[in-house]
């Protein structure tokens, strides 16, 4: 019989894994926008959890044997699992091509209330008035970073293809933190990570195969191979598996609230590389964002 092998970290290491791994991926998002016009979307996607999958692999092999009969049993929700993660990231590099970063922001920043409704419904976890209120308090920072304290800047947005796509994207994203708590301890979590990214490579290559049939081939250069390996593997395969293993310590509510971050910390890199100012809004807004945080982790301590 396999033992159990949940890797589940201490609440205080989660959310550290958690905030790191906003850093990491605000940092895809502004290299899927600046490489959108040498690479096609579903092929970088399609690299990137391939390499994602094979980094994971050696960790995966222990007693792997003995653990594909649990794959069996549980190959839906894993192929699933691996559907919504490597589909809603192809659909949100797609996305990019036609939406403005600021559209794809404020999209993303809606994630965490996208995230209550499918954890209601399938997981039972319940949202307490603190945690509500740090929802919409992270809302409220993020909006008045990415309107810049002008309101005005929402009534003039214009919502096209990319935007609904990017929508797309960002909900598959909500289900797949709400289902990750389904996988089962005994499988593994190197074993569970690495099923979902390679069924999840697998689930794109049709798609792949007609974008480079019919669109654009992916090339073979120094720029894609760059970019597959630090979306790939620091991005997709450290990332993404401290988001997973943080999401079942602390839960889909819990963690998507730190989701908030990302818009953050864009901010800060454009302040570091592009030489913008830091202005009197921005300050606010990671208040506010801080302030949701805190709410977060209260409430959690409180329920432990």
């Amino acid at each position: 019989m396999n033992e159990p092998d949940p890797f589940r970290p201490r609440h205080s290491i989660a959310y550290l894994m958690i905030t790191g791994t906003t850093l990491l991926w605000a940092a895809s998002t502004v290299i899927g926008r600046g490489v959108h016009e040498e690479l096609p979307p579903f092929g970088l996607s399609y690299w990137r959890w391939l390499a994602a999958s094979l980094v994971i692999l050696p960790f995966a092999l222990t007693k792997f044997n003995q653990k594909i009969p649990i794959i069996r049993e549980h190959l839906g929700l894993l192929a699933l699992l691996g559907f919504l993660q490597a589909g809603s990231s192809a659909l949100f590099f797609l996305g990019l091509n036609f939406t403005t970063a600021i559209n794809a922001a404020l999209i993303n920043a809606a994630q965490p209330v996208l995230t209550v409704i499918p954890a209601w419904f399938l997981t039972s976890e319940r949202i307490t008035l603190r945690q509500g209120g740090g929802i919409v308090l992270g809302l409220a920072g993020v909006f008045l970073i990415i309107t810049k304290a002008d309101i005005a800047t929402v009534s003039r947005l214009d919502f096209n293809i990319g935007d609904i796509i990017v929508l797309i994207g960002v909900t598959g994203w909500s289900v797949y933190a709400a289902l990750i708590h389904r996988t089962p301890l005994k499988l593994g979590f190197p074993t569970t990570i690495f099923s979902i990214y390679a069924l999840g490579s697998l689930s794109l290559l049709p798609l792949y195969l007609i974008e480079a049939a019919y669109y654009r081939p992916m090339p073979f250069n120094q720029l894609s191979i760059t970019t597959v390996i630090v979306i790939g593997v620091i991005i997709s395969a450290a990332g993404v598996t401290m988001w997973s293993a943080s999401v079942r310590s602390v839960g889909p509510n819990r963690a998507s609230v730190f989701l908030n971050l990302i818009p953050v910390f864009t901010t800060l890199m454009a302040i570091t590389f592009l030489g913008e100012q830091l202005l009197i809004y921005h300050i606010f807004g990671i208040l506010l964002i801080g302030a949701a945080m805190y709410l977060m982790i209260s409430q959690s301590k409180q329920s432990r």
